[in-house]
């Protein structure tokens, strides 16, 4: 390391990278030999004493937990699945707040061999069973506060076979699998699965915010990727506490959690949802010297600067992913929390984030940055899959063969075979989203391909607006779609939720606009703001503009009438 840092020249590091690196630092020989709940649990359960998970509950209790007891307990979780029944390769789902044995499970299905897939709380019983039911889940681990929201599930979802509860003082139905019971009784002595590089290991689904949801299948040498990553971007020390916000029942959770684990980091994190005076409370509280969130969150606590007022703050590095960060959020982190949030990128199907910005590379706020050392990405003409030249608008695009990048969509070959383009040089895999590269290399998100507008023959990205308008004082969040235009086409309209102390009034619509326009350009500003209270956001916090966009559509349809 140099000055602190694991990656102390980037440029060096992608010459010098070899996947074998990191292959390297698991206990087995993989990728031949290769089970991601030994690698990020059993080696580090040496001397007891070493913290995994440090979990503070809604009200307040810390609860911590070794790798010598995450080992243990997982290793009694695997057992019980073994004696359910269980075979590797089975699914065995979650649908859990964060609690110490939702890790457990996560750490013991995948000791036992079988797939681990989570499903996040804010989905009702139709989004649980379509999970289940579409690949055909044999388990499903749930607390005693859900347990109703399950039953309605399962009536569609027939191959589940059982259920394990964790009593949180409600009611666990007869036939169920008591969670806390189960391991007492259970045998910690249990020897992981000898699974290999290409065994299954997550079924993780997307969003289904543009169709149906698909199930994205990862392996196990998905773990070396998310190593990487933990390693050069998330700049992972020894001694560190990392409170990674995200939610196991989304990918982004075990790529942190397991990501940090292989390398024996202490994980923070607390079992409610986003609440600005908690998380600043949190901060003050607890030594946290890293912080993985989204944007949504980093923009509420600059809504809210005056709770971090007198906080005393540990952090040393900070990131986000979901949307890019307007330079705005940046500068304001720099100044209130201390660190510079750096941007990152990926998806489902990457496994990972696989563009990213690091601590030692000079920072461009607003651009998601590099690709990790052993990821080749480019932006691409999704037509044709030939590479553009820096400054063009096209799709981000990588090739497929690292080992966090996904084994298919499950039981949906066609599906998969949609997401290759073959080039000129070779396949590529298209991710759906637009940016464009600059001169140095850095990657600049433009929007989802869906998400662009076309106004008077000019393509517009919703982000570029959306981050002007965020850097309006009296702008709390903004999001911006088409709205059909008889003259141009489309124009740009501004949903826009106001800050606490603004008056959303028409004066304040015309400043916002000038604002925009004297920032970028003439055919850039929203010509049409509407203030509202809040935005419609998927559960992974990311704005529903299909929503805004179905508003504007009917908004122009009655004005033609």
């Amino acid at each position: 390391m140099v000055d602190g840092h694991n990656l102390p020249d980037y440029d060096d590091a992608r010459e010098s990278f070899s996947w074998d690196q990191l292959y390297a630092e698991a206990d087995w020989d993989a990728p031949g030999e290769l089970n991601i709940g030994h690698e990020v649990c059993d080696q580090h359960a040496d001397g007891g004493e070493s913290v995994a998970l440090y979990q503070v509950s809604e009200d307040g209790e810390m609860t911590e937990t070794t790798f010598a007891e995450l080992a243990d307990r997982s290793g009694r979780f695997a057992t019980v699945l073994e004696e359910l029944g269980v075979e590797r390769g089975d699914r065995v789902f979650s649908y859990m707040p964060r609690i110490p044995e939702h890790y457990v499970a996560l750490v013991g299905t995948l000791k036992r061999g079988a797939v681990f897939g989570g499903v996040n709380e804010r989905f009702g019983p139709d989004g649980i069973a379509y999970r289940l039911d579409d690949c055909d889940a044999s388990v499903v681990v749930t607390t005693s506060d859900n347990r109703d929201t399950v039953a309605d599930a399962l009536d569609d979802a027939p191959s589940v076979e059982h259920v394990l509860t964790v009593d949180r003082g409600g009611v666990v139905p007869d036939g169920d699998v008591r969670f806390g019971d189960a391991l007492e009784e259970a045998s910690p002595e249990y020897e992981p699965a000898r699974t290999g590089g290409e065994d299954d290991a997550l079924l993780y689904y997307t969003s289904g915010t543009t169709g149906p949801a698909k199930g994205v299948l990862h392996k196990h040498r998905w773990v070396a990727g998310v190593g990487a990553t933990q390693r050069y971007a998330v700049d992972l020390q020894p001694d560190d506490v990392y409170w990674s916000t995200a939610d196991l029942g989304w990918l982004t959770g075990p790529i942190n959690t397991l990501g940090a684990w292989f390398w024996g980091t202490s994980l923070f994190t607390y079992e409610g949802e986003f609440d600005a005076a908690t998380w600043a409370d949190l901060l003050d509280e607890y030594a946290i010297d890293v912080l993985f969130s989204v944007p949504t969150a980093y923009r509420m606590l600059r809504e809210n600067e005056e709770l971090l007022d007198g906080a005393d703050l540990d952090l040393r590095h900070a990131l986000s992913i979901g949307e890019p960060l307007s330079a705005g959020v940046v500068d304001w982190a720099e100044e209130t929390l201390g660190v510079t949030v750096h941007d990152t990128y990926g998806q489902t199907e990457t496994g990972n984030m696989i563009i990213n910005n690091y601590p030692t590379m000079a920072l461009k706020p607003g651009s998601m940055g590099k690709p990790l050392p052993g990821v080749e990405a480019a932006v691409v003409d999704p037509d044709t899959g030939e590479v553009l030249p820096p400054g063009e608008t096209g799709e981000i695009a990588q090739r497929g063969e690292y080992p966090c990048f996904f084994a298919g969509y499950w039981e949906k070959p066609e599906k998969t075979a949609d997401c290759f383009v073959d080039g000129p040089d070779g396949e590529w895999y298209l991710s759906g989203d637009l940016a464009r590269l600059d001169e140095d290399g850095y990657f600049w998100f433009e929007g989802r391909a869906d998400d662009v507008i076309i106004s008077s023959g000019y393509r517009i990205g919703p982000f570029e607006v959306e981050s002007s308008l965020g850097e309006h004082p009296a702008v709390a969040e903004a999001a911006v779609v088409p709205k059909p235009d008889r003259e141009r086409g489309n124009i740009v309209k501004a949903y826009v939720v106001a800050s606490d102390d603004a008056d959303p009034d028409d004066e304040l619509k015309d400043d916002v606009r000038t604002h925009v326009r004297e920032e970028l350009s003439a055919h850039e500003y929203p010509r049409e703001i509407e203030f509202v209270d809040e935005l419609p956001k998927t559960v992974t916090g990311k704005i529903r503009r299909t929503e805004l966009q179905d508003d504007a559509q009917r908004e122009a349809d009655v004005q033609r009438e």
